[in-house]
């Protein structure tokens, strides 16, 4: 059937379904880097959302009032900031929340996420914050992506 048997006409085949297997990895990782941000994204906005409706009658009555109570020093940080932790997992080391999979293994982290309004005397608010990804390639870590979020929230009124 074979007509050479030493296997020199599989190397090539070979090499190319390697290539196309690093190939495919890469783009199962970005795919899984994708999603992760898209999840942040949402779990951020959640939390936002969940943190302005918990000040929003005080906040919109000091609006209506016109004494503009919407500075920076108004916003309660550290609630959002313990609401985001406790709604996505996230253990505390330093300036980051770490989010960690079943193994232990850092899955990805954030920086200290940074809350404020976008226009002020409006329920406009926005956060900021930088995600990291780590990039693994065969259980070693290769790189880590860096991708700066920035998750807006208005509130206007629809009369």
């Amino acid at each position: 059937m074979l007509r050479n048997k030493r296997g020199e006409g599989y190397v090539q085949v070979c090499v190319l379904v390697i290539v196309i297997c690093m190939i495919m990895s890469v783009f199962v990782t970005f795919a899984s880097t994708v999603n992760v941000v898209r999840l942040m994204k949402r779990n951020s906005k959640t939390v936002l959302e969940s943190y302005l409706m918990r000040d929003s009658i005080r906040i919109y009555d000091s609006i209506k009032q016109g004494t503009n109570d919407t500075e920076k020093d108004s916003l309660d940080s550290n609630f959002f900031y313990n609401s985001l932790k406790e709604f996505c997992t996230f253990e505390s080391h330093g300036n980051y929340l770490y989010h960690k999979g079943d193994d232990g293994v850092t899955d990805y982290y954030i920086s200290t996420p940074h809350i404020g309004f976008t226009e002020q005397g409006k329920l406009c608010l926005y956060v900021k914050y930088t995600l990291y990804v780590p990039i693994y390639f065969d259980r070693v870590k290769v790189s880590t992506a860096e991708i700066p979020i920035e998750v807006d929230l208005d509130l206007d009124e629809r009369f």
